[in-house]
Parts: C-alpha cells; structure tokens; sequence
C-alpha cells in the first residue's frame, strides 16, 4: 500500500526542516539506503548521486557554497500515487558574499515504507510535476 498523502507530505517537510537545521542524520532517516538524487543541469550542484554516500556528497557541495542559506517551505503538494512536490523560497548569502534569492522545487518520491527513494531539485515546481508524471509510469 502507498504511503498517504499526508505521510509524504510529512516526510517533506521534515526533510526540510532538518536541512533549515543543518541535521543530515535526520535528512538521511527520512531517505532509503539506495535513494537517487537528481539535480537539474540548471542547478548550481547538477548531476545525479545514489545512496546515503551520494547524498551527502551532493547535499555538502551545495551547503559548502554559501554562507548561510535557508529553505523556506511555500508548498507541499501530493503528486500522483507516491510523490509530493515541495517548492521552497530559497534565501543565501554565498561565499563571496552575494546574496541570492530565488524559489525552486523538490520532487520527493516515497515508497510504502514512508521513505524517500528518488529526490530531484528542479528549477520549477512545474518540471517537478512533469517529472513525476513520467516516474509514475515506471
């Protein structure tokens, strides 16, 4: 049986909570041991991670570049069967300096267990949504 609306949405936010506070224990509980990562050739860090390993390594070189930074959450939206888009209001200052503010989308996709096994950063909750039309699929 699928996780609930409610139980991806939870998982989500508590992603993010544990990214606003710097808590990668809590951000690698909420992922499964073989999770993929995806980030968009828009992106700043793009390119495609697996496991715990690969999450780390690309969730550091982002957090490595700036400053500060927080991921402010404007929406949780259940996508399909088994995904929820969450599009943040990211705010940073970067390391020299710059500060950016820009909005972005996570694709979260949650198997029965309530864990994350796919999880892609994209430019658009739109292309999070198209996203997870084609995962739906496969």
């Amino acid at each position: 049986m699928a996780a609930s609306s409610e139980q991806r949405i939870a998982l989500a936010q508590a992603g993010m909570d544990a990214f606003n506070e710097g808590d990668m224990p809590r951000m690698l509980a909420r992922l499964s041991e073989d999770v993929e990562v995806y980030a968009s050739p828009e992106m700043a860090n793009a390119g495609q991670y697996r496991g715990h390993e690969g999450f780390v390594s690309w969730i550091t070189a982002w957090i490595d570049a700036w400053d500060e930074v927080t991921a402010e959450v404007i929406d949780n939206a259940p996508t399909g069967e088994r995904h929820v888009v969450t599009t943040v209001h990211q705010k940073g200052r970067g390391r020299g300096g710059i500060e950016v503010s820009m909005e972005l989308a996570f694709l979260f996709d949650v198997d029965e267990q309530g864990v994350c096994t796919y999880l892609a950063m994209v430019p658009t909750p739109q292309e999070a949504i198209e996203l997870a039309e084609r995962r739906e699929t496969t």
